[in-house]
């Protein structure tokens, strides 16, 4: 089976599993006036949001899987990790001031320090939490050529501030990580999935968003992030053809009794 093959039965699967699940609605004055379009609009809303995990996740595990990564399982991160002693604490807090700063300062002369910093203080009697803290965890996490990559696949819709709370999180699976004594190295990254604003620059549009993250290194859009884990170039187009496929097709006609229902 072909990759395109391969990314539209993904794409497919997910919008047919959300469609045909229980979709729920929450009631609305408008839905007096525009029953219809209130209700196109909630289940369009709610299937963009079901793609984080139902699409761009898997969909990142098959690009990646086809290029020799070793995808791993990202529950086993997010259930096991280490309760981080005071003074690394004190150690994520500086940096992350720092770079709040000098958004220059990059995650990899970070992840150099602190783990010379893990290896010079004696961290041998660390415990483990059952479960990441709630908003910290990892979407997915893969292993090449003896580095383990952990990544945050985001809304390519931005809130104001989004960018240092993905920061705080990178900073601390950096540090789990390394406390953890990994024999691969780390690097974690903050992806989005496609660029709404094309043809213009995404980060000429969001970087305030995104900031301190350093665009093209510690956080990725389309192409930077699609084509690294394929290892080949222009792979948005590949996705997005499949999308134009499906829609030349007539593939939504099988779910209009969906949007047109007024119940």
């Amino acid at each position: 089976m072909n990759i395109e093959k391969k990314i539209e039965l993904l794409v497919t699967d997910s919008i047919s599993s959300y469609l045909q699940g229980e979709l729920v609605f929450a009631s609305q004055v408008l839905d007096y006036i525009f029953p219809r379009e209130r209700r196109i609009r909630s289940i369009i809303g709610g299937l963009e949001t079901s793609l984080g995990t139902k699409l761009w996740e898997r969909l990142a595990k098959l690009l990646a899987s086809e290029n020799g990564f070793e995808v791993l399982d990202e529950m086993e991160f997010n259930t096991n990790v280490p309760i981080l002693p005071k003074q690394l604490n004190y150690f994520i807090s500086d940096f992350k001031e720092r770079k709040d700063l000098d958004p220059t300062l990059s995650h990899d002369d970070y992840y150099i320090d602190l783990v010379s910093f893990i290896n010079n203080n004696d961290f041998s009697d660390i415990k483990y939490q059952k479960k990441i803290k709630k908003g910290q965890g990892v979407d997915v996490w893969l292993r090449k050529n003896n580095v383990e990559y952990i990544i945050d696949i985001k809304t390519v819709q931005l809130n104001a501030g989004a960018g240092d709370k993905c920061n705080a999180n990178m900073l601390h699976w950096y540090a789990y990580n390394a406390l953890s004594k990994k024999k691969s190295n780390t690097k974690c990254l903050t992806a989005f999935p496609y660029n709404p604003h094309s043809p213009d620059d995404y980060w000429k549009k969001e970087k305030g968003k995104i900031s301190p993250l350093i665009p093209g290194n510690e956080a990725l859009v389309a192409d930077e992030f699609w084509d690294f884990l394929y290892g080949k170039s222009n792979t948005t187009n590949l996705i997005y053809d499949v999308f134009k496929k499906l829609g030349k097709e007539n593939y939504a006609d099988q779910f209009a009794h969906i949007f047109n229902s007024t119940n």
